[in-house]
């Protein structure tokens, strides 16, 4: 199943900055990261200061940076705040990759 999903979905070259998280590693703290490329069934990372945590089978939290400008705010129901934003700096790669999102139909 695994290798007919590669073969579907191939993935986009990235290079997105990013944070990540090993869980139940022995330092749990956000540490930066690479999204060296991407697909909707998986991504390459490049980890920084990963040490013996990262191997196979474990699990990761990865969070992506994507710079947005706000374009409207306005305060929420549970007193914080809601705003729209309009990506901003988005390379070739970004766009094609939130555009397939669109296509997919995938639910974030």
């Amino acid at each position: 199943m695994e290798h007919e999903l590669k073969r579907f979905l191939p993935r986009q070259f990235a290079n997105w900055p990013g944070t990540y998280m090993i869980e139940g590693g022995t330092d749990s703290r956000w540490a930066d990261c690479r999204v060296i490329d991407i697909s909707s069934a998986g991504a390459g990372l490049e980890l920084h200061d990963a040490g013996d945590d990262a191997t196979a089978g474990g699990h990761i939290l990865v969070a992506v940076h994507l710079r947005g400008e706000i374009r409207n705010s306005r305060p929420d129901r549970d007193r914080g705040t809601r705003v729209g934003i309009q990506f901003a700096d988005l390379g070739a790669a970004e766009r094609a990759y939130l555009a397939s999102l669109t296509q997919l139909d995938a639910l974030w």
